[in-house]
């Protein structure tokens, strides 16, 4: 089986997103397709496959096949971007509308570029 980026676009993606993120945000398919684009581009910035843009262009003409644990990176930093937005002045969900900026956190980084491995070459 191939991965495929995830996408809000069509049905058939929001089924599948669904299914990895029981309480994905589609009730706002713009906004959730920013977070995922958003964090789809993070994600292969910080990547390996980023080291040689000449290979790719730019961090957005990274358009074959991408690895799981891009993927995976790509679905968990989405998350936290939608709790960043989600979390009021002091930490906590709900209430008003404030954004908390949330880069990519360690456990991220450890999936796109693990530290006990050889890099993988794209």
């Amino acid at each position: 089986m191939t991965s495929t980026w995830y996408s809000a676009t069509g049905q058939p993606a929001q089924d599948r997103l669904k299914a990895a993120w029981n309480d994905a945000p589609l009730m706002n398919l713009e906004a959730l397709g920013l977070l995922l684009s958003v964090a789809r581009t993070q994600v292969i910035a910080y990547s390996p496959a980023a080291d040689d843009l000449s290979r790719w262009g730019t961090v957005q003409d990274f358009t074959g096949a991408p690895p799981d644990d891009l993927v995976y990176a790509q679905l968990q930093q989405a998350r936290n971007l939608w709790n960043a937005g989600r979390a009021g002045g002091d930490g906590q969900i709900g209430g008003e509308f404030s954004y908390t900026p949330r880069p990519l956190d360690k456990t991220i980084q450890s999936i796109i570029r693990p530290t006990n491995v050889s890099p993988r070459v794209y």
